[in-house]
């Protein structure tokens, strides 16, 4: 069992809300082996992916947005193994975790997805985009 799983196993229900500067950026519901993250405020997951990739200057132009699209493709690819394997793990506990926009689902993760896009995109039928279009608004 990996440690994601450990912990949305130990979280058998309840709401946890998070704000920053007095602005709700996520709220977290756990309920019958269901976790939903819902993200109210796009600014703080972009910030949240920028902290995390490799150059955080601005880069403008054709040639910044090719570099930020190679970027995002070796960031997927990089990421993969990890995705699969916490998406595999969470189907055989039984778990389900879903990525909201606004009350949306734009990602579900587990026991719950079943996908045939991503698992020829991640080798893997345990995680489905439920929206592309909301998934683009985040900027993910």
């Amino acid at each position: 069992m990996l440690l994601t799983t450990f912990l949305a196993e130990s979280i058998k229900s309840g709401k946890i809300k998070v704000s920053q500067n007095n602005t709700e950026t996520l709220e977290i519901t756990a309920q019958n082996k269901k976790i939903d993250v819902n993200a109210k405020d796009k600014e703080f997951i972009k910030d949240i992916i920028s902290s995390t990739s490799k150059s955080n200057k601005p880069q403008k132009g054709v040639i910044g947005t090719i570099e930020r699209s190679v970027d995002g493709l070796r960031t997927v690819r990089n990421m993969q193994p990890m995705v699969k394997e916490i998406a595999e793990d969470l189907k055989r506990e039984g778990m389900t975790v879903t990525l909201s926009f606004k009350g949306d689902k734009v990602i579900t993760i587990g026991s719950e997805a079943n996908s045939k896009f991503t698992r020829f995109l991640l080798g893997t039928k345990d995680v489905q985009i439920n929206s592309v279009k909301k998934l683009v608004e985040m900027g993910l």
